[in-house]
């Protein structure tokens, strides 16, 4: 798969001829390929004396009246990804949907967000899918960054860092942005290539520390060392909305499993995109909900 991708990527995106990609993540490369090994050894085993708060507390921030399917997908990953709670902040019209959907899942009132002791409960914090980009939704983004807790950031919360720019630099450090390449574009400027976009990642995600998950058919987990980890699970059956959301929840529910954000986001792209392929073995198309709920039986499969 390493020299697959090699190969397309140089003949492709304008890569030096001297780029390598290594197989597996344990390499000192700049460039190495996850492979199902690597995800195996990453996965940590549910503990027999363990309950609810040993494995985390999500807050997701997301979803407007129009787009709180946005918030009910990622919220549904957090759940099948394995954190022990997940709490969502949204619009208070989304309670009936929530409630009729996943009664496992918990509220928060956005004006909550405007004060940080209401926070200090939760692991790890996500925001962005179907937030919108109103001067409320700026708001809430910029109280978070207050707090100084790494954060999960994406979709409408990148287009709100996308213009205002000046924000980027307050970003805390240790968080992860999960910019698919228009997104990515709006951040940093126009590339004409893949290999320039991750060139510019890896210097933005040394220069912010921050984890940059740059998402396409191959996706690019780069770490502020300016290492980068290339996925390559993943199949165009999977090109329907609402895929990154489910993304963005997973990583948050790692995250609160007490993976790093680099195992975490390592983790969360794979199984991800693995869920996937094996439904796409039997479907035509694939829809976000079938990927979420999907993640528990991958991960069955994965770890004996």
């Amino acid at each position: 798969m390493a020299k697959q991708f090699l190969n397309t990527f140089l003949a492709d995106q304008s890569a030096p001829a001297t780029t390598t990609v290594t197989a597996g993540i344990a390499g000192n490369g700049i460039f190495r390929m996850l492979t199902e090994a690597d995800v195996v050894r990453l996965v940590k085993p549910r503990k027999l004396f363990s309950h609810k708060g040993t494995y985390g507390h999500v807050l997701l921030v997301a979803g407007q009246e129009k787009t709180m399917g946005a918030a009910l997908l990622s919220a549904s990953a957090c759940l099948y990804g394995g954190a022990g709670l997940t709490t969502v902040s949204i619009p208070s019209r989304g309670l009936t949907a929530l409630n009729a959907r996943f009664p496992e899942i918990m509220f928060l009132e956005r004006k909550a967000l405007s004060a940080p002791n209401n926070l200090d409960k939760f692991t790890v914090i996500a925001i962005g899918p179907g937030l919108g980009t109103s001067a409320a939704a700026k708001k809430h983004l910029r109280n978070l960054f207050r707090i100084q807790k790494p954060l999960v950031i994406d979709a409408d919360a990148l287009n709100i860092l996308a213009a205002s720019p000046e924000l980027l630099k307050k970003i805390p450090a240790g968080s992860v942005i999960t910019p698919h390449m228009t997104e990515f574009d709006r951040l940093f400027g126009k590339h004409e290539t893949w290999y320039g976009r991750i060139d510019t990642a890896r210097k933005q995600a040394e220069q912010l520390n921050i984890i940059i998950v740059l998402k396409n058919q191959y996706t690019f987990c780069i770490e502020p060392s300016s290492k980068v980890s290339i996925n390559p699970s993943g199949n165009p059956a999977m090109a329907q909305g609402g895929m990154g959301d489910v993304l963005t929840g997973l990583l948050a529910a790692y995250i609160a499993q007490g993976y790093t954000e680099i195992e975490a986001a390592q983790l969360a792209c794979y199984l991800h995109g693995r869920s996937g392929d094996e439904l796409a073995k039997k479907w035509y198309t694939v829809t976000a909900t079938a990927v979420a709920e999907h993640i528990p039986i991958v991960l069955r499969g994965l770890v004996k």
